[in-house]
């Protein structure tokens, strides 16, 4: 009887990690985070295709990698709100 020593052992080639062939400006999203529009879906043939479909879904509900670009402080978004000043303790 051939049999593995354990009944998990994966067999053939290791997967090749999620990030292969993703540029370093993209993060994957955490299993949390939810999918808007803008967002890039990971496919083998195609490489990163946009997500043009309905938001607010979350990335686990997805089969394939979920990516975004990386905020970079140029073109974080902010608030437009100006901070209240207390004028009480002047």
């Amino acid at each position: 009887m051939n049999c593995p020593a354990k009944p998990t052992q994966r067999r053939g080639k290791p997967e090749a990690p999620a990030r292969a062939g993703v540029p370093e400006r993209y993060r994957r999203l955490k299993s949390n985070e939810v999918v808007w529009s803008g967002d890039f879906v990971a496919d083998k043939r195609l490489g990163l295709q946009p997500w043009d479909g309905p938001g607010g879904f979350r990335a686990d509900a997805f089969v394939r990698p979920i990516y975004r670009l990386e905020e970079t402080a140029k073109f974080r978004a902010t608030s437009t709100k100006k901070p209240k000043q207390n004028t009480k303790h002047q």
